[in-house]
């Protein structure tokens, strides 16, 4: 079999001032065609991905999404394009505005966002500090009267509070991730039957039940490539799917699994730690379980 060199756009181009989507679907069949005149095996993704980056984008769900945010027709946007689009504009710079600290006021309190992590929103120094069960507090900056990005610029997310018709700010939306959660206001109370706990598991320094098994779980999953993520969260499902093939690679590479011990509870963020090892490395990681018992939050690094 002889090895063919497939051309890559490099040169970018502006979009049509009236961009239409089957335009777009005739280009990428007709880079097809072109490509499988050289090479009768190529699929019509990489010509799709010609097209995009001919434009200017990375990938064609990004020149999709794109292009159902500009002709407005949110009626032919899928869940995926959805989620693109707004990871894009997520991730965008923001500017800030000054608001007044009246407005400020209005907005400190509490916000659950799920059954095991509350925002809690305070005035700290003249501005809105936010802090999530379990993390740190952090700076927002506000870009309107209502919406505050994150000071810290890689955290690509931001905060939305919702008023009702009084006046009254009862909720709060979290856009991160391609995703916009609602987070209701609660009171004292409820922030402290939901944080009690994690207070417990971390003085107690011992394991969320199931935590070892679940984390074994997710080691073998990403050896083995597979994409049934029944056992953690929707919004790590997705990172965890695209991660999936760099995280196979490395795990693989590590060789068989020898030994997985439990190290304590993170006093910064109440994650359990493990030390896993393999025939070629040393690992830590570090796991959250949500109250149903998936996978909430995971990571790992390799021990010196």
């Amino acid at each position: 079999m002889t090895a063919s060199i497939r051309s890559s756009a490099t040169l970018t181009r502006d979009l049509p001032n009236s961009p239409n989507l089957e335009h777009l679907r005739n280009q990428a069949k007709a880079r097809l065609k072109a490509l499988r005149a050289v090479d009768p095996t190529a699929k019509l993704a990489e010509a799709q991905l010609e097209v995009a980056r001919s434009y200017g984008y990375r990938s064609w769900r990004q020149l999709h999404a794109e292009l159902i945010k500009s002709t407005q027709m949110p009626e032919l946007e899928s869940d995926a394009d959805k989620v693109e689009r707004l990871r894009i504009d997520q991730a965008r710079q923001r500017k800030e505005m000054k608001v007044n600290h009246d407005i400020l006021k209005k907005y400190v309190g509490y916000y659950e966002l799920n059954e095991r992590q509350i925002f809690t929103i305070q005035i700290d120094d003249g501005e809105l500090i936010a802090r999530l069960t379990g993390q740190m507090f952090l700076s927002l900056v506000p870009e309107s009267r209502v919406k505050f990005f994150y000071r810290n610029s890689r955290i690509q997310a931001q905060i939305t509070f919702i008023s009702d018709d009084t006046g009254k700010v009862n909720a709060l939306i979290l856009h991160q991730h391609g995703l916009e959660q609602i987070s209701r206001r609660v009171g004292q109370d409820r922030l402290d039957a939901v944080e009690r706990p994690r207070t417990d598991h971390r003085l107690s320094n011992k394991p969320w039940p199931g935590s070892q098994s679940a984390l074994e779980r997710m080691i073998e999953a990403t050896r083995k490539g597979n994409t049934d993520c029944g056992f953690m969260t929707d919004a790590l499902e997705r990172v965890y799917k695209e991660q999936l093939r760099d995280n196979m690679r490395t795990i693989r590479g590590w060789g068989g699994l020898t030994k997985v011990e439990f190290k304590g509870v993170s006093s910064v963020d109440d994650c359990d730690v493990y030390e896993v090892d393999f025939a070629g490395a040393q690992t830590e990681w570090r796991i959250i379980l949500d109250g149903a018992g998936r996978i909430e939050s995971a990571s790992f690094r390799i021990l010196p």
